[in-house]
């Protein structure tokens, strides 16, 4: 592949910004002048046609993660040789050496990394929907991925911050919901596994199969988010189609394991109600658990067409979903690891002001969070941490995030989050 100079920034294909991305690099006009930091969101409609209405947009290479610089760096070969748009995934997935590149280890702050393993995500997904990662490849890129959620996972604190910037993003805005809500997913199966007392195998499985249950509608799922109308009659069709199309498209990458293909093709099969897990067909019990995540997760986020439901709404629709009136085991298992405010949600405190679960508490119903709004609803300078198991600040109810006005600085949170966890803070 072509080299590239390092000391010049890199274009960027405007059509790959939505509403809501926090850019991971900073933007430059063509004479070098910065357009947004890293860092800043791209907030509405209009920021977002100003930005792509100009000639070329520009990133430093330098300061590009890692997910961009291999993905522009695919992008101008692609153009060079003049090949397909669907194969992309050959050149965004191999360097000079054929390494692959995206072996590289997760660098940079919590946010950043879960941002570039939504990258890394959405490249694989979007490879695969378009018929352009072979046989032999997909099962090494799928490796990478669990390696990648291992990163994200790899110890309770960790895990919280990651569940923490994933949920406040996937419930916060409709943009790039697609890949959010499968690595959302994916990062709650793996924690919420050994609640449920799967195998290391089964674990594994599970991961994966969440993280690629929608591969056959990647682009469809991102267009009904911004979508205000009911699904087309095209759409419906495909959205039926996707599971067993799903399954198609992963053999097709090299996707062998039969308990990880069934599941992604029964995840919308409605399954016999009231069944406890250990008396599932093994390939029905992680279905089973893939639709509880799926719905849970999906009821939180919010379309153009809909605001997100509260947290606790959807709690209450994973511990009873499709039981037969029982409380379902797996959405017990997401209470007890999340509460009933699960991290990246808000809530609203007895006295009026909102504020946004950094983690669970020693109850369920008594989350530590942040107070970023008043009792008006007006953003506080200053966020301010609570334990809400004092009465002064016990929530009162959850709030949907799309009706939040207060800016979050996600870095911020994390900061607050770590400092949560400190004797010090006396709200361990």
């Amino acid at each position: 592949m072509s080299r590239i100079d390092r000391s010049s920034p890199v274009p960027l294909p405007t059509e790959q910004l939505r509403i809501g991305l926090v850019l991971p690099f900073t933007l430059l006009d063509a004479e070098g002048r910065v357009l947004l930091a890293k860092g800043q969101r791209i907030e509405d409609e209009q920021q977002l046609r100003l930005l792509r209405e100009r000639r070329q947009v520009f990133v430093p290479f330098e300061e590009s993660e890692l997910a961009v610089k291999v993905f522009m760096t695919g992008l101008l070969e692609l153009d060079r040789r003049g090949g397909a748009i669907k194969d992309l995934d050959r050149y965004v997935q191999l360097g000079e050496d054929g390494a692959a590149k995206d072996a590289e280890p997760l660098r940079g702050t919590q946010p950043e990394q879960c941002a570039e393993v939504a990258a890394r995500l959405r490249r694989l997904l979007a490879g695969i929907e378009m018929g352009g990662v072979a046989p032999a490849d997909g099962p090494v890129r799928f490796e990478q991925l669990w390696r990648d959620i291992g990163q994200l996972t790899a110890n309770e604190a960790v895990a919280e911050t990651s569940t923490l910037v994933l949920i406040y993003r996937a419930c916060t805005s409709p943009a790039e919901y697609s890949v959010l809500h499968a690595l959302q997913c994916a990062v709650l199966a793996r924690q919420v596994a050994p609640l449920l007392k799967l195998s290391a195998e089964e674990s594994r499985t599970l991961v994966l199969a969440t993280a690629s249950m929608n591969v056959a509608m990647l682009r469809l799922q991102d267009a009904l988010a911004q979508q205000r109308v009911a699904p087309s009659p095209v759409q419906r069709a495909q959205i039926d189609a996707h599971a067993a199309e799903g399954e198609r498209l992963l053999r097709a990458a090299g996707v062998s394991d039969p308990l990880w293909l069934e599941a992604v093709r029964l995840h919308h099969t409605p399954l016999a109600p009231g069944v406890a897990l250990a008396q599932r067909p093994p390939g029905q019990r992680l279905a089973h658990i893939v639709q509880v995540l799926d719905r849970y997760t999906a009821a939180m986020s919010p379309r153009a067409s809909r605001p997100g439901r509260t947290a606790k709404d959807a709690a209450r629709t994973a511990i009873l979903f499709r039981t037969g009136g029982e409380q379902d085991e797996v959405g017990l298992a997401l209470v007890q690891l999340l509460g009933l405010y699960p991290p990246g949600t808000f809530v609203r405190l007895t006295g009026g002001e909102t504020a946004l679960v950094l983690r669970r508490g020693a109850r369920a119903g008594t989350p530590v969070a942040a107070v970023v709004a008043n009792r008006a609803g007006e953003p506080l300078g200053t966020p301010k941490l609570v334990s809400t198991a004092r009465p002064e600040y016990a929530p009162s109810d959850a709030v949907p995030g799309s009706s939040v006005r207060a800016r979050i600085n996600l870095d911020e949170m994390v900061k607050l989050l770590a400092f949560a966890r400190t004797p010090g803070s006396g709200l361990r």
